[in-house]
């Protein structure tokens, strides 16, 4: 089952595939839904550069058109060429132009294979220059343009098909350097990513290809959970089938189908970095960095035993909504696993008001820098308007039923809140103690007064 935990109904879908709207089946690249635009419709614009068809030739993009055309003439002068015709035999100019819309404007098509040679040689040749921190411009080692440039290389409508930027990087470079395209791709690209993986002290082996479409889809694919996780969670699903099939889920599905509402919120902002819980639901909250045996797991790797949730940290800047809306509209459009979907669906879920961003923020699970904790919550909460999950299992679904028992057991938050208000520092244990000596000591005393009275 797939939870729409917006309304408290269940409910699966996904936009249509490119043949159901009579385009070539290998058609990709398509535009944002318009459903999806009006919410941000910046989060889809490219700032600085344009890439492919849909964005070429918007004034506030052309500047860039000159250093593109100039990385394209360093290419050839570094390799020798009088002219670009080997690096426009490399792409199949057919193929590409099927992965677009068929409704191009007609100036756009007429400049089609132009702007897949220039844009394609400017990543390629980029990427390179990025990765080594050698830049032939000194416009590209400005920080903030190469924050500008690598935000607009992963927007959903900014994109090139990534058998084209191969074609080219095997031409462009010396194909006997042992550098793959794709890792090199990846590990600049990475330092985009807002969670705690160490993408470059550990890459990821990037060995089959063919299923990558384009940088987005590159970047999404290898931000994916751990091949742990993904175990984890289809062991989940195999023991609920199992158990469903038994009869043991009927036993259960009076007290599952009920709408879960589980927020971080409490009546008093916490003011010390040492509590870490949701003092109505008895949850506890850690941030899985403090354990060392954690620092490697991604954003995506949540884990819940017994109330205690152990949530990867996580950076929110003005750059995350951007990333999480495009990665939400690749989900929208491919097939297969929507884990960002389920994700940005989880947090929408935990978090309701800036109280429970500020008990992220206090426990080192979320990095404001944005500095308005009201800001974060109306950002994730808004992530998921007009978006209905659409895999056929919830990633976290296991998360979900383990906080929901734990606080259906209803000594949980008595404990919990019995904690927080009387045991909250260790004067107050040993306040309590004392007080409990004292109340047995005077228990005793009237015992041993009241037996020879007794006698």
């Amino acid at each position: 089952m797939v939870y729409d935990m917006s309304n408290g109904t269940s409910v699966i879908r996904k936009y249509p595939s490119s043949a159901s709207f009579g385009l070539d089946e290998e058609a990709y690249l398509l535009k944002v839904p318009h459903q999806l635009r009006q919410l941000n419709e910046s989060a889809y614009e490219p700032q600085l550069i344009s890439i492919g068809p849909y964005h070429h030739g918007k004034q506030h993009l052309i500047e860039m058109e000159v250093y593109k055309k100039r990385c394209l003439q360093r290419i050839l002068e570094r390799n020798g060429d009088q002219n670009h015709h080997r690096y426009r035999d490399a792409i199949d100019f057919v193929r590409a132009r099927k992965w677009y819309s068929p409704s191009l404007p007609n100036d756009i098509e007429a400049k089609f294979k132009a702007i897949m040679l220039v844009d394609g040689c400017f990543i390629v040749e980029l990427l390179r220059q990025m990765e080594t921190d050698e830049y032939d411009d000194p416009i590209f080692q400005k920080k903030w343009v190469q924050n500008s440039l690598l935000g607009d290389l992963v927007l959903f409508e900014n994109q090139l098909p990534f058998f084209v930027l191969v074609g080219l990087y095997h031409v462009i470079e010396d194909p006997t350097d042992g550098k793959d395209f794709a890792c090199r791709a990846f590990s600049v690209l990475s330092d985009f990513l807002p969670g705690p993986g160490t993408w470059k002290e550990n890459p990821p082996t990037i060995k089959d290809t063919d299923h990558i479409k384009d940088l987005l889809s590159l970047l999404h694919d290898n931000w994916s959970p751990s091949p742990q996780g993904i175990r984890r969670h289809q062991d989940y699903y195999r023991t609920k089938d199992e158990k469903a099939k038994g009869g043991e889920e009927a036993r259960e599905k009076g007290g599952l189908e009920k709408k879960w509402k589980f927020t971080l919120s409490i009546i008093e902002k916490p003011k010390e970095k040492k509590f870490h819980g949701d003092v109505e639901s008895g949850v506890t909250i850690t941030c899985c960095a403090r354990e060392k045996e954690n620092l490697r797991k991604g954003l995506l790797e949540w884990q819940s035993l017994h109330g205690t949730m152990k949530i990867p940290s996580f950076v929110v800047s003005d750059r995350t909504e951007r990333l999480f809306r495009n990665l939400i509209a690749y989900e929208l459009y491919k097939e297969g696993s929507t884990y960002v979907i389920d994700y940005v669906t989880l947090m929408d879920n935990l978090i309701n008001s800036s109280n429970d961003v500020q008990l992220l923020r206090l426990s080192e699970i979320i990095e404001n820098m944005l500095g308005d904790d009201e800001a974060v919550a109306k950002m994730l909460n808004k992530l998921r308007d007009h978006v209905i999950l659409c895999a056929d299992t919830f990633y976290y679904e296991e998360i979900f039923v383990d906080v929901k028992r734990h606080c259906a057991r209803r000594w949980n938050p008595w404990k919990a809140k019995l904690r927080h208000d009387y045991f909250n520092s260790p004067w107050a244990l040993i306040s309590f103690i004392a007080a409990l000596l004292v109340i047995l000591l005077t228990i005793g005393q009237f015992i041993t007064a009241l037996i020879p009275l007794v006698k």
